[in-house]
């Protein structure tokens, strides 16, 4: 039988663990422990000793994005959309979300999430272990994502938002970009064609993606996913009607509804088509196609925006009268001629160098005529046909400067030309509502920022999974826009990579003791840090997680 036996030496108290047995009959002490003091055994008790192991998890941006989509209930809203097996242990709200959140912090092909998720409280905080959500298992989920489910979910989405926010106006973004796909030329693919990338080359098979979002915060209101070798202004007719229908489900009408259009979706049939829907517009206009604005006086520009000087006049434009602004911009002006210059002298030195490496030949060389057609050709390819007359004579190259067609060029340098059928507005309101237009070129950025919300490498190859993959990634996008919506509105002034930067330092710490105590905390939090922690109400997953 064991017990505490206390002794009394030189008058202090020692404690020992001993064990008692009867031994013939008696009860003998056949074996006893050293304890030491009260004070001693006490602070052993309280006092872990050095953990065996630290472990640390990816905790703030976690939290935050899921607390954001449990507000959302995102997983719930797309299980009412998608019929479910009733044998499907996770369901496919629950997989779209957390690819959507993959996807806006850490993006990762489907076979790497889960060993994402292993350095995350996410499986922690959703109750699953982290190996279910292998790349079998998301492409499964995601084969029975259909058309109609994607638009119903962005519906759906919607409604909730506007339960909890007031975030729709009267205005609303459009623009478009594209992105490049892994998809070698014989796999068959109506979305993944070769067109003009916005950005990189053209060795690679494009998807396009169009996307309507609200003024200030860019939230996205609706996306389209179309084929990469569909021009903008093609696009446009399709995707205006699909938003004009879901603008009349939320208010009930499109009269007053005020769309701002890049130069992209530009054409006469486009215009009129909206205008007959009651949908007004702010977009800007190609200079190439409206030069008569642009030979306009400075001095007959009698307003002043901000920087910018205005002309304004009423002038027939895509076969109606409408409000026209052409703006100046010094700054701009300087930039555009310094940049032009540039490019000149560089094609010029460019020519040079090539008719000196020509002359340079002993034999085999071209004759005058064909190196004026490479010339021009090259010039041509740069955007600079017709400025720069070329001629050899003997063996001379004679590059002159073509003076009205650079006046020409010139006179467009630091001017936008600019449309609106809101007659009722001011000029410093069409302006600033166009430049708005900013936060959903910020959007696209964000898609094509190789640290947060990457919508490449895409490795789909087929179409119905590219569209689920562009809905993943504009769940994310959404989730990420409304965390910086309420940011915002809490007077905290941070862009995405800083927000992100303080959540990632947010880490969970698991302690592993010797005999299996395990003890979890967070680590030290800066005052921003702590502010965030109580603006997305993250105290509640501390346990949870």
């Amino acid at each position: 039988m064991a017990s505490l036996l206390k002794k009394i030496i030189k008058g202090r108290a020692y404690y020992y663990a001993v064990v008692s047995k009867r031994v013939n009959g008696k009860p003998k002490i056949v074996h006893q422990t050293y304890l030491g003091t009260a004070e001693a055994i006490i602070k052993r008790l309280t006092t872990l000793p050095d953990p065996l192991e630290v472990e640390h998890t990816s905790f703030g941006e976690v939290a935050a994005l899921w607390a954001q989509a449990e507000e959302l209930n995102l997983i719930g809203l797309i299980d009412e959309v998608i019929p479910q097996h009733p044998n499907r242990k996770i369901s496919i709200g629950t997989f779209l979300t957390v690819g959507a959140i993959n996807r806006a912090l850490e993006p990762r092909s489907k076979e790497g999430v889960g060993r994402w998720m292993k350095k995350t409280v996410l499986g922690d905080l959703l109750g699953q272990p982290a190996e279910a959500f292998d790349s079998q298992s998301f492409w499964d989920a995601m084969d029975l994502v259909e058309d109609h489910h994607i638009e119903a979910i962005e519906k759906r989405l919607w409604e909730r938002i506007l339960t909890l926010y007031h975030l729709l106006t009267d205005v609303l973004l459009w623009d478009t970009t594209n992105f490049a796909t892994h998809m070698d030329g014989l796999t068959f693919s109506e979305l993944a064609q070769r067109g003009k990338p916005k950005k990189g080359t053209s060795d690679q098979r494009l998807i396009g993606l169009g996307m309507a979002a609200t003024p200030v915060i860019g939230l996205p209101f609706l996306h389209k996913v179309y084929a990469g070798n569909q021009h903008d202004a093609k696009l446009f007719p399709e995707a205006l009607s699909l938003l004009v229908h879901r603008y009349k489900h939320f208010a009930k009408t499109s009269e007053g509804l005020t769309l701002i259009i890049d130069k992209g979706n530009n054409s006469e049939q486009n215009i009129q088509f909206g205008n007959r829907q009651g949908v007004s517009f702010i977009g800007s206009l190609k200079p190439s196609h409206f030069p008569q604005f642009l030979g306009i006086p400075l001095r007959d520009y009698t307003e002043s925006v901000g920087p910018y000087l205005v002309h304004r006049r009423r002038a027939k434009v895509f076969g109606k009268e409408r409000t026209v602004l052409v703006t100046f911009h010094q700054k701009l002006y300087d930039r555009q001629k310094r940049t032009f210059q540039a490019r000149l002298e560089k094609a010029s030195h460019e020519l040079e160098r090539r008719f000196k490496e020509e002359q340079s030949k002993e034999q085999s060389r071209h004759k005058p005529e064909v190196l004026v057609k490479q010339y021009e050709a090259y010039l041509k390819k740069k955007g600079l046909h017709g400025l720069l007359r070329v001629k050899i004579r003997g063996n001379r190259l004679i590059l002159r400067k073509a003076l009205r067609p650079l006046r020409k060029r010139e006179e467009s340098f630091g001017k936008t030309i600019l449309f609106s059928d809101r007659d009722d507005l001011s000029s410093q309101q069409i302006i600033e509502a166009y430049h708005g237009k900013n936060v959903l070129e910020e959007n696209f950025k964000f898609l094509k920022d190789r640290h947060y919300l990457h919508f490449e490498p895409l490795y789909h190859w087929t179409d119905q999974k590219i569209k689920v993959h562009a809905l993943m990634c504009v769940l994310g996008l959404i989730l990420v826009k409304l965390l910086l919506y309420r940011i915002s509105q809490a007077n905290l002034s941070m862009s995405l990579p800083v927000l992100m930067e303080e959540l990632k330092d947010m880490k969970k710490i698991i302690l592993v003791y010797p005999q299996g105590q395990v003890k979890q905390k967070l680590s030290k939090f800066s005052r921003i840090q702590t502010q965030l922690f109580h603006l997305f109400n993250l105290s509640k997953y501390i346990d949870s997680s």
